[in-house]
This record gives C-alpha cells, structure tokens and sequence, in this order.
C-alpha cells in the first residue's frame, strides 16, 4: 500500500482557547491542563504522550488515576468510559505519516468534559490537524466539547475513505493479475493485501461499537446534533467494516484461487516428468543388461549389434511414446 505525506508538521503539544467556534493555536505552556475555562468556550490542550512534562501535567490536573492511565497508556483499543462529569474516549485513525502503513492505525485519547478538552497523541494524527486548523483559520470550528468529539469522529472517519479506496483497487488489481498471469510471486502480495484488511477491521471494528455507543450516551456532554453527527459516523464505520469483510474474504477466495493454479500447474509439470520416466525405465533395463560383463551376451561379436540395439530401442521408445500420448495425452497437456 502507497504512503501518504503528511500535509503540515505537528506541535507536539499545544493548547487553544476556544470561543464560538474559533481559536489561537498557544504553545503550551507545561500547566495542567485547566477545567475552569468558563461557560462560553472550553481549553483544548494537546499533549504529546512520550513528554515527561505531559504525564506530570496529566497527574495535576484533578483527572481520576483510571483516566490518567487511559490517556497515557501504550497499548490501547477504541472504547468509552463516563466517569463523573466526564467522557474518555479512546479512538483510532489511519496512520498517514511518511515511511508508515496506513493500516498501523495511531491512537488518540480524549478527555472531555464542561470547558475542557485533553487529547493525547504518540504520533501524529491528520484528523487532528485538520481539525486544528478548522478552528484557528477558518473560524468554524465545534463551540463545545461534545461538539469537538463529534468533529474530531466525523474527521477520522473521512480520513478513511482514500484508505478504504486503495485497498478496494489492489484488490481488484490482485484478483485480475491472478487470472490472467497466475504465477508464484503474486501469493505474497495477495497474503500482503489481506492482512492489511484484517489489521484495519480489528481496530475498526471495535471503534464502530464505541461510536455507535456514544451516540447513545444519556449524559448532558453531547447535545442533539453530537449524537447525529456521532450516529451518522457510526453508519460509515458499520459500512467500512462490512467492506473490510468483503474484501477479506475476496483476498482469502484469490489466494485459494492462486493456490489452486500452482498447484495444477505442479501436477503437470510432475505428470510430463512421470511419463518421460517411464518411457526410459525399459529402454534403461536392457541397456543394463546388455552392459553387464559376462559371457554369453548376444551380438557380442557381430559389428552390426550395436546399431541394431540402437534402432531397438528407438522404435520401442516410439511405442511407449505413442502409446502414452494416445491413452494420456489429453490429460498431460
């Protein structure tokens, strides 16, 4: 699968002061993050999750140790928890940065709650960019947390789709070149093709669910048109995994397919092998015999003997020949 360059550079971290939609990108300044932001906007800190001074900020920021865990852990999957006032929101997006697999999916968490918003990347993440720079250039970004989410989903989501395009083409691609020029270094990019599927589906899959639940949530933090935009995104995410499904299974029916002409083609080649072989075992026994050094051999003294063995065995060589070709020539071809 192709990379895709990133569009701009990130900030490692980085916070904006949010109002009607709009906002300044600050570089952050090492505090933790603040919850008293007021009621007309809401602080979106940024954090980068190997910086040491981000883990000491997570840890003063009044968050519980469970959601502190969360944000900073290693090894995660799409999923949500409402704790108190709260929303963590664990989700992931297609990774498109220099020299990466699309597949190998980044992780971004989310702390959400009444004036604040806390995401926390390892690696860079285009959805966030793209939904940094809705705030800060073009003045038209959510106006509240939940509105963030929705946004930042609907993002990830889009993100997609050249992901999901490219994976639909190789697969086509694959599945034409296996029936036109069927050959052995096509099964390594045919097993290529569907792990990818197979890698992008397990973290979809569960985010699908996340989304979807989400836009159940009973809490106040999503408003009416969150959970449309929410449920909305959870429809693309239902239908990409079920396009995943397909070109999984696609991939596993080309390979089986594959499989199925090399080996057919094994057994030809083994079958014109067996059948060469067993044109010369006879004429091989009686050269054998007539080659062993005893008394008795017959035309040992005629100058004739051995042209008259040799067109011998010319002729039963033609036999079998004919004989063979007539009773399995059809199938050796």
């Amino acid at each position: 699968m192709s990379r895709h360059p990133l569009s701009s550079v990130e900030d490692r971290s980085f916070q904006i002061p949010v109002r009607q939609g709009r906002g300044v990108v600050e570089p952050w300044d090492g505090q933790p993050p603040s919850a008293s932001f007021g009621e007309d906007g809401y602080q979106w800190t940024h954090l980068d999750r190997g910086d040491p001074a981000a883990r000491a900020a997570l840890a003063g920021a009044g968050l519980e140790p469970r959601v502190q865990e969360a944000l900073l852990a290693v090894e995660t999957r799409p999923r949500w928890l409402a704790t108190g006032k709260g929303l963590l929101v664990v989700l992931r997006g297609v990774n498109l940065n220099p020299g990466a697999q699309p597949e190998d999916m980044v992780a971004v968490r989310v702390w959400l709650e009444p004036g604040r918003v806390v995401s926390v990347l390892g690696r860079n993440l285009l959805a966030v960019q793209d939904l940094r720079r809705a705030i800060e250039a073009e003045g038209h970004g959510p106006a509240d947390p939940g509105a963030w989410l929705a946004a930042l989903v609907r993002r990830i989501v889009e993100r997609l789709g050249p992901v999901m395009d490219e994976l639909e083409e190789d697969g086509d691609r694959l599945e034409e070149e296996v029936l036109r020029h069927p050959k052995s270094g096509l099964r390594q990019r045919v097993g290529a093709h569907r792990r990818s599927c197979i890698q992008v589906r397990r973290h979809l899959a569960p985010m699908r669910e996340t989304v979807s639940a989400l836009a159940l949530e009973p809490g106040t933090l999503l408003d009416a048109a969150a959970r449309a935009h929410l449920h909305e995104a959870a429809e693309r995410l239902i239908r990409i995994v079920e396009d995943l499904d397909t070109l999984r299974d696609r991939a596993a029916v080309t390979h089986d397919e594959l499989s199925a002409h090399l080996s057919d083609k094994i057994n030809s080649t083994m079958f014109r092998l067996s059948l060469v072989a067993a044109v010369f075992l006879p004429l091989s026994l009686i050269t054998s015999l007539l080659g062993i050094n005893v008394a008795g051999i017959p035309g040992a003294d005629s100058p004739r003997a051995f042209l008259t063995v040799c067109l011998l065995l010319l002729a039963l060589a033609l036999l079998e020949g004919a004989f063979f070709y007539n009773r399995y020539g059809r199938r050796g071809r």
